[in-house]
């Protein structure tokens, strides 16, 4: 690194890396900030280049719809998306009229016009609740006595008055036959496969694909693609937007491929070495598009504190692991 006299720099970075790294923060030495002292800067220009592609596949089947039904899909052959995005469209190409081959085109189907009868399973005979002959309905016969007439329950009926008995189904008068509910009777009803029509709409149905995908390399100051230091990494600059400086659609270089486009946005990096107790560290402060970020590297942690909060932590799981067992 590029030693600079730069005490502002050192106070700003580390407070700006203390403010939010509040986790890390709880594990530095306690002497940490008092022993760490600033060995040099420098000034650093990440440049992230994204090359977009939005890729096409087309799966082709002939397929026959209704009439109402093709106006659902689309005909457009040379449709493409204006924008980077995973779509599915459904084209019809080279449709034609043919005649529906469920009702030979004449728009009705055959139907027969009886069906069995549902309340007598096409038996003709359905169980009823009749008067009972014996208490002629009401449910208690007269028994002769020694000197007068007397009424018990009637034993036929249980004293309901009515009986369960079978006759002819008051549904289809016996016959076990209904008139079918679907043709009124008229043995023909509309086609269900054209709906009247008497004609279907065959074509090539295209089921066409949209995929995007993205590429993306960095370029550091003085380093090769892809090549980092001081602890930074793809992934740092991955989540932050960037300063858009160049963005531009290209020509395809695959005949699949029906967008292309090339984007490089800009971070400036400051990087700051230090030294602690004789080994070193490094922050490194991420800016773009009015918005900070900030990356540590090898920064020392207490052994007391780590192991206390491991303790912790592992008393932690002790304990929701017996409350998971009780209950």
């Amino acid at each position: 690194m590029t030693t600079q006299s730069a005490s502002t720099t050192q106070d700003e970075l580390l407070e700006g890396w203390r403010q939010k790294a509040w986790l890390q923060r709880m594990f530095l030495p306690g002497d940490f900030l008092d022993k760490v002292n600033a060995v040099g800067a420098e000034s650093l220009v990440c440049h992230k280049t994204t090359v977009e592609y939005l890729v096409m596949s087309d799966h082709v089947e002939t397929k026959t719809v209704r009439t109402g039904d093709a106006g659902k899909y689309s005909t457009d052959l040379n449709y493409r998306p204006q924008e980077f995005k995973n779509e599915t469209v459904k084209i019809m190409a080279n449709s034609m009229d043919v005649g529906c081959d469920r009702c030979s085109g004449g728009g009705r189907s055959p139907c027969p016009p009886t069906e069995r009868c549902r309340p007598c399973r096409g038996s003709g005979q359905r169980s009823s609740r009749q008067k009972c002959m014996q208490c002629d309905g009401d449910g208690e016969v007269r028994q002769a006595g020694f000197l007068n007439f007397s009424k018990e329950r009637c034993m036929t009926c249980s004293g309901r008055g009515r009986v369960m008995a079978m006759g002819p189904c008051d549904r289809c008068s016996g016959g076990g036959q209904q008139v079918c509910k679907k043709c009124n009777g008229s043995g023909a009803v509309t086609c269900a496969q054209c709906q009247g029509s008497g004609k279907l709409v065959q074509g090539d149905l295209i089921t066409r694909k949209f995929s995007h995908s993205k590429e993306l390399t960095y370029q550091l100051s003085g380093l090769g693609e892809n090549e980092f230091k001081n602890g930074l990494g793809g992934n740092h600059f991955k989540s932050m937007a960037g300063d858009l400086i160049y963005q531009e659609f290209q020509t395809p270089g695959a005949p699949e491929t029906v967008l292309e486009q090339k984007s490089v946005h800009s971070y400036d990096v400051l990087s700051q070495e230090y030294s602690y107790n004789g080994s070193s560290c490094c922050l490194n402060r991420i800016t773009s598009d009015g918005a900070s970020k900030y990356v540590a590297s090898g920064v020392p942690l207490s052994k007391i504190r780590t192991a206390i909060a491991g303790g912790a932590f592992f008393v932690a799981s002790v304990a929701v692991a017996a409350i998971v067992i009780l209950l």
